[in-house]
């Protein structure tokens, strides 16, 4: 009964705010991007469409402190049951009339469910796009289902037995992306239920991110900054750094975990190999940020799940191969230069801010998201 009550008083307060907001002047923006914050992506593509757009952060990260248009502290009690109930739907309204385009991270929206958000969204006549990078729509059913049949080990083997509200959550998730959203991106090599996605995810690197280093330390930094131990393979990597260090082997290991993003990209700048993760299908942000800064990256992402992939801008090593492939860089230090320059170039000839708002902008016209007219303008900026 409490919870039918909050939807129904949200829903009350979404289109009763809507009606005031047809007659008050507000600016426009071509886009909408919120409402979660997941890998820095809201605010990565807010400043590639910058005075075109607003971004919305309802939740904090615990890894970013960036500066949002609109975004919320829940301090105490009061305060939360004040923005959850009353300010979110608020905010859903003024924002659908400053806007006819909705970006979407994450599976959360602005009102308890986004299935109200989207509903009344199409009942605007807005667009909608969706974006999913990982854990916000892969299913672990799916997940362990396929590696089961490659008979690989995975992280999923190791989680709670049958997380059955996580299966019911991706299912929906993805049912409402594939019943509301004009525009989906998601790797199709994320096991989801997703269907007529764009199999392509761009990922952003401002301008400021490049730093070319043309050496390594004396003595050789590695660094591995796992934001989930388990799933990035983090006991596997302790076991291949503990071998090395007995066979008397002299490097730097470095080993952060629960830092923000500001302490993470500082020791990039100072390492020499970064190990990823040994369970993933994609480089990630981090992968991408490791070799925008002159790392030889090992990860178990295949080279072929990127388009226009130098074949060897990263050391594919799958999770029993950790030890082998660092060995092979420590007793060949060239190798950590070329890898890390072959890196370096390949992000930079495909994830800069101009290349990702290429892309964006090419993506929304080809689906109409936008108009010919909004995309000339867009380009000439």
């Amino acid at each position: 009964m409490n919870q039918k009550f909050h939807i129904f008083l949200q829903i009350v307060i979404l289109y009763f705010t809507d009606f005031i907001f047809k007659f008050i002047n507000l600016k426009k923006y071509t886009f909408i991007i919120g409402s979660k914050e997941m890998a820095n992506n809201i605010f990565l593509l807010k400043s590639i469409f910058s005075k075109d757009s607003l971004s919305i952060n309802l939740t904090p990260h615990r890894f970013y402190s960036n500066s949002y248009d609109y975004s919320i502290k829940n301090n105490n009690y009061l305060k939360r049951y004040f923005m959850n109930n009353f300010y979110r739907p608020y905010l859903l309204a003024k924002l659908s009339n400053q806007s006819r385009v909705f970006i979407y991270f994450w599976f959360t929206g602005f009102c308890y469910s986004r299935e109200i958000d989207y509903k009344f969204l199409k009942y605007k006549n807005i667009k909608i796009v969706c974006i999913f990078i990982g854990t916000d729509i892969r299913s672990e059913k799916l997940t362990e289902s396929h590696y089961k049949r490659l008979q690989l080990d995975h992280y999923i083997f190791y989680l709670s037995e049958n997380n059955l509200n996580n299966e019911n959550r991706v299912k929906l998730v993805a049912d409402l992306a594939n019943s509301y959203a004009d525009l989906t991106i998601c790797s199709s090599l994320q096991k989801s239920y997703i269907k007529n996605n764009v199999d392509n995810f761009m990922y952003i690197l401002r301008d400021n991110m490049f730093i070319k280093k043309t050496k390594i330390n004396k003595t050789i930094k590695i660094l591995h900054a796992p934001s989930n131990p388990i799933r990035k393979g983090t006991p596997l990597v302790r076991s291949a750094i503990k071998k090395l260090e007995c066979e008397g082997y002299i490097f730097e290991y470095i080993e952060i975990i629960g830092e923000p993003n500001e302490v993470v990209l500082s020791c990039l700048e100072e390492s020499d190999i970064v190990l990823n993760s040994f369970y993933g299908v994609l480089p990630g942000l981090f992968g991408i940020e490791a070799m925008s800064k002159s790392n030889a990256v090992l990860m178990s992402a295949q080279l072929n799940c990127l388009p226009n992939i130098n074949p060897k801008a990263w050391i594919p090593t799958q999770y029993w191969e950790i030890y082998d492939n660092l060995k092979y860089l420590l007793d060949n230090p060239q190798k950590i230069i070329d890898y890390a320059k072959n890196g370096y170039d390949f992000v930079e000839k495909n994830y800069t801010e101009k290349k990702a708002r290429e892309f964006y902008l090419n993506t929304f016209l080809e689906h109409k998201i936008i108009d010919k007219k909004t995309y000339i303008k867009l380009s000439e900026r």
